[in-house]
């Protein structure tokens, strides 16, 4: 009798620690994604005529599960141009500005197991870079300028994750990025959709 409560006493234990590895461990991800901007700076001396301020982008991450509710998400993402076209004040020449944005961004990740199991949350920090271009015709004439600004900033988001098996996923989740490329008026909101991989 004796041996048999310690061989399902050691079971137990055996499957309580089962379960703790199982939450824990590497994960790997693709998501795609719908991004939007409220609006694109118009430049000086322009008039603006219609602008794309809603367009694709991917985000690839690897992250680590530390225990079932926290986790630590490595993410690189890059979207689809943004896009604004216009005249000058006085019609005379047209123009056409391509923005896009690129960046790794890390973040706490907490998910919830009661109430709404498959819930999270997510804070982090972004450092990114926005490129901007611009092309400039009037008649057979064109010319064409860039520039690009990177830095530092910060998101939040939420999510749902639901699994298929013991290792495959997948997610939906809304990010919020503030100061792209370190800018303060760079604001970008990202709705995605993708799978999960854990290892």
């Amino acid at each position: 009798m004796k041996k048999n409560a310690v061989f399902i006493a050691a079971m137990m234990a055996a499957g309580s620690a089962f379960a703790q590895t199982a939450d824990s461990g590497v994960y790997v991800g693709l998501e795609g994604a719908y991004v939007s901007v409220n609006s694109i700076a118009t430049p000086n001396g322009g008039r603006k005529t219609s602008e794309t301020t809603d367009v694709g982008a991917l985000r690839g991450m690897i992250g680590y599960q530390f225990n079932k509710n926290l986790g630590l998400e490595l993410g690189y993402f890059a979207t689809d141009d943004f896009k604004q076209n216009g005249t000058n004040l006085a019609g005379t020449a047209t123009y056409e500005t391509k923005i896009d944005t690129k960046g790794v961004d890390l973040a706490v990740v907490y998910k919830f197991t009661e109430f709404v199991p498959g819930l999270f949350l997510k804070a982090g920090a972004t450092h990114s870079k926005v490129s901007a271009n611009i092309t400039a015709r009037s008649g057979s004439a064109s010319a064409s300028a860039s520039d690009s600004v990177s830095g530092t900033g910060y998101l939040f988001g939420l999510g749902y994750e639901f699994a298929f098996s013991q290792n495959l996923g997948a997610r939906l989740g809304y990010t919020r990025y503030e100061k792209l490329g370190g800018e303060s008026d760079n604001k970008a909101n990202m709705f995605s959709a993708g799978i999960k991989y854990k290892f």
